[in-house]
C-alpha cells in the first residue's frame, strides 16, 4: 500500500513513483478536451471580495509536448505501447492531422499505457469522459489493454439533470465510464 498523495501530472507521477503492477484499481476523471479553461473559487473569510485562481486548462494545442508524445508512441517508448496503439495513433494521424483532437488522444495514450502497466494482473481501470471523445478513447482503451490480455467489461452511462436545454439541439445529459480489466482474472471493484 502507497499512503501517499501526489499533486501534479499524473504521467510523470506514474512513470517515476508507480511500481509495475502494484496497482489494484485505477479511476481517472480525465479532462474531457471540452475546450474551456475551469477556475476554482476561493472564498476569503472575513472578506467580501472572491478570489480566482485557473485550476485547469482543458483547451488542448499541437505543441512541443504532443510532437513529444507522438514520438515516444512512435518509437515506442521504453516497449510500453502495444503495435495496435502504434497503429492506431498513425492511422488517426492520418485521419485528424495534427490538431487539439490528436494532441488529446495523444496524451491519453501515454497515460493509459502507464496506468496498464502500474495495474496488477487482477486490477480493474475506469476512464471517466463524455461524449465528445468517448468513441476514440474507447479505441485507444481497446488497443492498450485488448492485445495484452485485458479486456473491456462495461460502458457506464451516468445521467445527471441540470443546465440548460439548448433551442436547436438535445441537451448534454450524461457522462461515460468505460471499465476495463487487465486479465480475466481481474478482481470486480
Amino acid at each position: 500500500m502507497i499512503n501517499k498523495l501526489f499533486y501534479g501530472d499524473n504521467l510523470e507521477v506514474l512513470r517515476r513513483h508507480i511500481k509495475d503492477e502494484s496497482v489494484d484499481l485505477c479511476y481517472i476523471d480525465p479532462p474531457f478536451n471540452s475546450k474551456r479553461n475551469y477556475h476554482q473559487i476561493y472564498n476569503n473569510v472575513g472578506q467580501e471580495d472572491r478570489a480566482q485562481a485557473q485550476a485547469f486548462i482543458d483547451t488542448w494545442t499541437w505543441d512541443d509536448f504532443a510532437n513529444q508524445g507522438l514520438a515516444e508512441i512512435m518509437e515506442n517508448y521504453q516497449g510500453k505501447f502495444t503495435s495496435q496503439s502504434i497503429d492506431l495513433i498513425v492511422g488517426l494521424t492520418k485521419v485528424l492531422g495534427k490538431d487539439s483532437l490528436l494532441a488529446y488522444l495523444i496524451s491519453m495514450t501515454l497515460r493509459v499505457a502507464e496506468i496498464y502497466r502500474v495495474l496488477k494482473p487482477t486490477g480493474s481501470f475506469y476512464l471517466h469522459c463524455d461524449p465528445t471523445a468517448s468513441h476514440y478513447l474507447k479505441l485507444v482503451l481497446d488497443a492498450v489493454f485488448c492485445p495484452q490480455g485485458g479486456d473491456f467489461r462495461n460502458e457506464i452511462i451516468w445521467c445527471y439533470r441540470g443546465g440548460s436545454t439548448p433551442k436547436k439541439d438535445f441537451g448534454r445529459r450524461h457522462d461515460v465510464i468505460f471499465r476495463y480489466s487487465k486479465s480475466n482474472q481481474y478482481k470486480f471493484s
